[in-house]
């Protein structure tokens, strides 16, 4: 971590991350525990995973890829994008009977950020597919999960984590729209989309209508490309801080 990010981790999130771990949801299913990656059995067979810029033990890898205990991961690197327009980079494929809904299955990946000088690398976390069963997930696992998520980006260096939020109006059953803002993410708003409602005339992205009328948003926000920054002191970290206030 940067020291700036040591300094923001110690002073804003190390409490909430001991407790976050000590969660009973934590402890049952991101321990890192009977997760078989590529046919290895993590702990096991492997003790750390390597990665370009960091290294991650099992539990640090459970964790910044959402792997609930007793997943199968398989990796693989995508070179183009995605019919979902998901960006080319590493991607980990997570199979869990007991907690993903059926028929899915969930993938992230680590990706290069695109519009950046050649001489300034930065990597991100972009979230291709997160899709829980509602009947076989404990509740807050979402919520734990990604909390846990940011917290071990943060330490890896990440710059932020990206994904599409998709709003279920085509089927499917997603509400992805309203749930990622919830927890930080943050994108630019359409004028035409606030336009009849004089309360939004100040907002330019999601948070900050959010802050205004989070209700609103919830029944009118529309499928996006949506990021948490994860720079310390972001608007993201002062959006999933004050919702874990009230969860955790």
């Amino acid at each position: 971590m940067t020291p700036i990010a040591e300094a923001f981790y110690k002073s804003e999130l190390a409490d909430l991350h001991r407790r976050l771990l000590q969660h009973p949801v934590a402890q049952q299913n991101l321990s890192g525990d009977r997760i078989r990656f590529d046919g290895r059995v993590l702990g096991i067979d492997i003790d750390q995973i390597e990665f370009p810029s960091f290294e991650l033990s099992a539990h640090e890898f459970a964790q910044l890829f959402c792997v609930f205990n007793g997943s199968r991961v398989h990796a693989q690197v995508e070179r183009l994008v995605g019919g979902d327009l998901s960006p080319p980079g590493y991607y980990l494929t997570i199979i869990n009977t007991q907690v993903i809904a059926p028929g899915h299955k969930n993938k992230l990946g680590i990706v290069q950020r695109e519009g950046v000088s050649s001489e300034l690398f930065i990597s991100d976390m972009h979230i291709d597919h997160f899709y829980l069963d509602a009947h076989g997930a404990p509740a807050l696992l979402g919520t734990i999960s990604f909390a846990l998520c940011a917290i071990a980006a943060l330490r890896a260096g990440l710059g932020r984590i990206t994904l599409i939020a998709a709003d279920g109006r085509g089927g499917g059953g997603f509400v992805g729209i309203k749930v990622w803002p919830k927890f930080g993410f943050d994108a630019p708003l359409d004028v035409g989309e606030i336009a009849a409602d004089e309360r939004f005339s100040a907002c330019h992205t999601v948070q900050d209508l959010m802050a205004v009328d989070a209700d609103w948003w919830a029944i009118h926000g529309t499928q996006r490309l949506m990021a948490f920054d994860l720079t310390p002191y972001s608007i993201s970290w002062g959006s999933l801080l004050d919702y874990l206030c009230k969860k955790i």
